[in-house]
């Protein structure tokens, strides 16, 4: 790679976070990157390719998979089915020390799903358990830390927008992405749970009195359908049952047949959702499309090539490449936004991936969990400034409270880098 390339290189991502920095929205902020780097150098880029690049940014029928599962998380949030999900963990563990902390993790992992987003959790979740946690004694930094370490793993367990978006990238299969994500998701909540317990019995956190198997059963009964939502979807997945998108068309419609059941529902609430989520689309949309022309020009440069035939030159490996893009994600989660991280930087980085034989599977749900992270870390994590201000607390206090919790995220994901079969267990046993 010349060094004409890596002027190239700087320029366009120069111009990216430099329009960044200065707010400008994620999608201009790519147009204005992509047009000063075609001012600068004059056709490197056909005029056709800038059509054909913006259709193809979003000309994917699993597209639709994304529309319908943001759909269901805000039909979750609004009807009632989130609220029912954690009454019935509270009756479960609330006798247990920290309970309102082991709780908040647990109810994320449930929630997990049918969202299969870290900001609606966080939206749903937090607003409950962030304001009970306070009154009943937690720190304000730590609600919130736990708040938003937990709601990330929304985005790996099934179903899951930023899985759908890799399986596009890795031109892989998305059930495959849904099922390899299931005992990383189940471990991160485990792992999170572990780091809790220690944390509520050393600093002696409250909990409430057991209120009886009869207290159980009467929670349990009216959460039901709350519950059965992410049972049947996790069956059709592993069945094989429809397709990616017409299970999630479905489940948004169960979901919709639950919230009126529990009268919690009205046209003029689901109207309010439907318009809220056609907002959340479009501007997803609008990155993807505007994203195509960017990356578009780093493959024209033969980029992920040249990274590939150096790992193989060096003997690095598959793990040492896999290593190598996990800190890299690492670290730039810490200064990008997760969505041009899982949109720009993802799609350049499949094909070194393929190339040096890392199984796609493996690649995307590790990429995705690591991407989220960077919703916790400073100084960019929106979770952080999102739960510290449900929490009415700095954002310092967050992060601070965070630590115990991010080091525990990140030793599974060594192990997730170091033991592939841990993610792939799941799909090649059903697949």
């Amino acid at each position: 790679m010349g060094q004409d390339v890596i002027l190239q290189l700087l320029l366009l991502f120069g111009l990216m976070l430099l329009f960044l920095f200065l707010r400008f929205p994620v999608f201009l902020s790519l147009v204005l990157a992509s047009v000063g780097y075609m001012l600068a150098f004059p056709g490197k880029v056909p005029l056709p390719v800038i059509g054909q690049s913006i259709i193809s940014g979003i000309n994917n029928v699993n597209f639709t998979a994304i529309v319908f599962y943001f759909l269901l998380g805000e039909i979750m949030n609004s009807g009632g089915l989130s609220d029912r999900l954690v009454s019935f963990c509270k009756a479960c563990i609330g006798h247990v020390r920290g309970s309102l902390s082991h709780i908040n993790i647990i109810a994320s992992i449930v929630f997990a799903g049918v969202s299969g987003s870290a900001m609606a959790d966080t939206a749903s979740i937090g607003a409950m358990m962030i304001p009970t946690m306070k009154r009943d004694g937690y720190p304000a930094g730590y609600a919130a830390a736990i708040t938003q370490c937990s709601s990330i793993i929304g985005p790996i367990i099934p179903p899951s927008t930023g899985l759908v978006l890799m399986g596009i990238y890795l031109n892989a299969s998305v059930r495959k992405l849904f099922l390899g994500g299931m005992i990383p998701g189940v471990l991160m909540g485990g792992f999170l749970l572990v780091v809790s317990y220690i944390i509520s019995k050393k600093r002696n956190f409250p909990h409430t009195p057991w209120g009886g198997w009869r207290n159980v059963w009467e929670k349990g009964k009216e959460g039901v359908g709350a519950f059965l939502l992410p049972v049947i979807i996790m069956i059709c997945l592993v069945c094989g049952i429809g397709t990616i998108v017409e299970i999630g068309a479905l489940s948004c419609v169960f979901a919709v047949a639950l919230s009126y059941a529990y009268k919690e529902m009205s046209l003029k609430k689901l109207g309010q959702i439907l318009m809220n989520t056609t907002v959340i689309i479009g501007k997803v949309l609008c990155v993807l499309a505007s994203a195509g022309t960017f990356v578009w020009i780093i493959g024209s440069m033969g980029v992920a090539d040249w990274i590939a035939n150096r790992a193989m030159t060096l003997g690095v490996g598959s793990t040492g490449v896999m290593a190598f893009c996990v800190i890299a994600l690492f670290f730039l989660g810490m200064i990008l936004d997760v969505g041009v991280i899982q949109m720009v930087i993802l799609p350049v980085m499949a094909p070194v991936i393929l190339a040096v034989g890392i199984d796609p599977t493996q690649f995307g749900v590790l990429a995705i969990l690591v991407s989220q992270l960077g919703l916790c870390t400073p100084p960019v994590g929106a979770l952080i400034y999102m739960t510290a201000g449900i929490a009415e607390c700095s954002s310092v206090e967050v992060v601070k409270e965070s630590v115990p919790f991010i080091a525990a995220l990140l030793v599974l994901i060594g192990l997730l880098v170091l033991f592939p079969q841990i993610t792939l267990l799941i799909p090649n046993l059903l697949t």
